[in-house]
C-alpha cells in the first residue's frame, strides 16, 4: 500500500476502504498509521485540520465503522505483535466517541473555542461556508483580529471567483418558487451589474423570506427572538438528535449555527442603531435598508456575505434530516 503524507489520508474513501477490511490488514500497514501519527489528528488542535465539506460527507460514513475497528484493531494487536496504532490516534477515537454521547449544551460548551472562533465571525458578517474548510475558519478569524477583514473575500473570487460560480448555481437549482427565483435573479443580476444597493435589497428580502418560511417561527415572534438561540432551539434539537456522529454534529453546532445566528441577529437587530438614534450601523441592517434610511454605500463585499449565507441557509435549514453516510 502507498504511503499518504496528508491529513486528507485519514478522511479519505481509501481509509474507509481500510477499515472496511482492516482484518485483512498485514504489516504493512504501519507507514499509514504513521501518517496519521504525523498528522496529529487531535480534537485539540481540531482546527488546523483540514476538513472540507465534501469530507464531512465522506467522513458520516466512518461512523458505523468505528466498533469494528476497535475489534479489528484488537485482533490485530493480539495476532500481530508488529502492528502499531499511535497513542495520539487511539486518543483521538477515544475522545470522538465519547463526544457522540454528549447532549447539545455539553458539545458546544466542550468545544466552546471553535464555537466562539465562528461565532465572532458571524457577529463581522461571515456566516462558515459548505465551501470552506476549518483551515479557511481559523484565517478567516485571524483576519478579522488582524483587521484584514477585507482579505476574507479572496476566499470567495479567487480562481476567477469559483466559489461565487459554484453558490449562484447551488441557489438556482433550489429555488424554483416562482417569487424566489424572480428575487434571486433580480439580485444576482444586481450584483453583476455593479449596483450593490439593489442586490442587497432583493438579497435580504429573500433571506428574510426563506428563513421565515425554513423555521417556523411561532407567530408575532419578534427579530431579536427569532435571530437568537432561542429562535433556533427546535431545529437546533432536532438535528442534533438525528446526528450521531462527531463530524456531524462538529459542522452544524460548533460552525454552522454559531455564525449563522450571530449574523441573522446583526442583520435583522437594530440594537444601538435604532432610528432615533439617527445613527446608522456601518454593515446592512434589513430595517435601515428596507425602509429607505440607507445612505451610506453598499460593497460587493457585503452581496458575497448575504450570497453566503443564503447558500449555508439552504444547505443546512432546507431539509431538516441530516443525511450520515
Amino acid at each position: 500500500m502507498r504511503r499518504l503524507e496528508n491529513n486528507n489520508w485519514f478522511f479519505s474513501d481509501e481509509y474507509k476502504k481500510m477499515i472496511e477490511n482492516i482484518n485483512r490488514i498485514t504489516n504493512s500497514i504501519s507507514p499509514q498509521f504513521e501518517a496519521i501519527r504525523k498528522a496529529n489528528l487531535q480534537l485539540g488542535s481540531i482546527l488546523q485540520t483540514n476538513i472540507n465539506q465534501d469530507t464531512i460527507h465522506a467522513i458520516t460514513g466512518i461512523k458505523s465503522k468505528i466498533p469494528d475497528f476497535t475489534k479489528y484493531s484488537k485482533q490485530l494487536l493480539e495476532t500481530l505483535p508488529a502492528f502499531q496504532l499511535s497513542e495520539e490516534v487511539r486518543k483521538f477515537i477515544q475522545e470522538t466517541k465519547e463526544s457522540e454521547k454528549l447532549s447539545e449544551d455539553e458539545f458546544e460548551k466542550k468545544y466552546g473555542e471553535e464555537f466562539e472562533i465562528c461565532r465572532t465571525l458571524g457577529e463581522h458578517g461571515w456566516v462558515v461556508s459548505g465551501h470552506s474548510n476549518p483551515r479557511d475558519i481559523k484565517n478567516w478569524y485571524d483576519h478579522i483580529v488582524t483587521g484584514e477583514s477585507e482579505k476574507i473575500v479572496d476566499f470567495f473570487e479567487e480562481e476567477n471567483g469559483i466559489v461565487i460560480s459554484n453558490i449562484q448555481k447551488d441557489l438556482e437549482k433550489k429555488y424554483t418558487d416562482p417569487n424566489n427565483k424572480k428575487y434571486f435573479s433580480r439580485g444576482y443580476e444586481a450584483f453583476q451589474n455593479g449596483d450593490y444597493m439593489t442586490s442587497a435589497m432583493y438579497l435580504v428580502a429573500l433571506l428574510e423570506a426563506r428563513v421565515d418560511r425554513l423555521v417556523q417561527f411561532p407567530p408575532n415572534t419578534k427579530y431579536k427572538d427569532k435571530y437568537s438561540n432561542k429562535g433556533f432551539v427546535d431545529v437546533k434539537k432536532e438535528q442534533f438528535e438525528q446526528a450521531s456522529s462527531f463530524f456531524t454534529k462538529r459542522y452544524y453546532f460548533l460552525d454552522v449555527y454559531p455564525s449563522l445566528i450571530a449574523f441573522l441577529n446583526r442583520l435583522f437587530v437594530d440594537g444601538e442603531y435604532k432610528f432615533g438614534n439617527k445613527i446608522e450601523p456601518p454593515y446592512i441592517n434589513r430595517n435601515w435598508l428596507l425602509h429607505g434610511r440607507s445612505s451610506r454605500e453598499i460593497e460587493r463585499w457585503e452581496c458575497i456575505q448575504l450570497l453566503n449565507a443564503l447558500d449555508t441557509i439552504e444547505n443546512v435549514l432546507s431539509d431538516k434530516s441530516i443525511a450520515e453516510g
